[in-house]
């Protein structure tokens, strides 16, 4: 009888040799599902960083194609680096980049204090620049290229480019 009982609790239990293998593979099991998820939620964050600056960019660069729709008498200061024209108010609109972001100023803008910020601090925008083409006379509407660049997080860059025309062709009188 005694021996069929220590036989009985030989064969019913997990040697020390089982136990440490399970747990190894548990521990690796758990190490590699914890590394993904960490890995998915800092992708997650990246995108969404990426995705609000993306956002404001748009929402900046509509602003300007609609005083640009219905501006006149368009210029390039500083290069491409600078427009200035004069909008449906009468006004004359300023936009530049100035500290990585969009800039606008109304009417005299001689200094950089003189403009506005239109993007947040977050975003960063590498290369803002406007390409002219036409004059509203002989060689057609008058059209505004705008390309941007974006730098997200990660070194990830995003680059943006649209044409503009002006609603209101001037006419030689």
């Amino acid at each position: 009888m005694k021996n069929e009982a220590r036989s009985m609790n030989r064969d019913s239990g997990f040697t020390l040799i089982e136990l440490v293998i399970s747990l190894s593979i548990f521990i690796v099991l758990i190490t590699l599902t914890t590394t993904t998820f960490v890995q998915s939620l800092r992708t997650q964050r990246l995108v969404g960083d990426l995705s609000v600056a993306m956002n404001e960019v748009s929402f900046v660069t509509e602003q300007i194609a609609r005083e640009i729709r219905t501006g006149t008498d368009f210029k390039n200061i500083a290069g491409e680096e600078t427009i200035r024209f004069t909008n449906a108010k009468g006004e004359v609109a300023n936009y530049k980049r100035i500290n990585n972001g969009i800039a606008r100023c109304v009417g005299v803008c001689d200094a950089d204090l003189d403009y506005k910020l239109l993007t947040s601090p977050g975003v960063k925008v590498d290369i803002l620049k406007f390409i002219l083409k036409g004059n509203g006379k002989a060689d057609g509407a008058p059209r505004a290229t705008i390309i941007i660049s974006v730098a997200g997080p990660s070194g990830i860059n995003v680059n943006l480019e649209t044409t503009i025309s002006a609603r209101v062709i001037e006419r030689e009188t």
